[in-house]
């Protein structure tokens, strides 16, 4: 594995969780302990914009930064953290009860943290 191709698998889980949420976020919003509307469903579709814009960015990242695609491999690390920090806000504060889904979702985002130090330092 390399830094490259962490970069694309992180992209492409960026995309899966927003055909996800684009095709079940009454799913997807039970998952996460929230209830469902149609306000609820107009942000997800604001914020899967988001996560889309997102995704085409770090997709191209590789490509655009060539062989300086370490420099970007730290801050990837704390974009990566960045939910990982909200969910536990969110449970400490009771906003969300803690759940399978965040859990999972927290440690994969840990991984990926992980991943992107571990290869920007290669």
């Amino acid at each position: 594995m390399n830094l490259k191709l962490v970069f694309r698998i992180f992209a492409g889980f960026g995309a899966l969780f927003g055909l996800v949420g684009l095709a079940m976020p009454e799913a997807m919003a039970e998952g996460y302990g929230m209830p469902f509307n149609d306000d609820i469903h107009l942000i997800f579709q604001f914020t899967i914009m988001m996560q889309f814009m997102m995704v085409i960015v770090v997709w191209q990242l590789p490509d655009w930064l060539g062989d300086n695609l370490a420099k970007a491999g730290t801050t990837m690390m704390v974009v990566a953290l960045l939910p990982v920090a909200v969910n536990i806000f969110h449970v400490v504060t009771g906003a969300l009860p803690a759940s399978g889904a965040q859990i999972g979702e927290s440690v994969m985002w840990i991984v990926f943290a992980g991943l992107f130090y571990t290869y920007s330092k290669k």
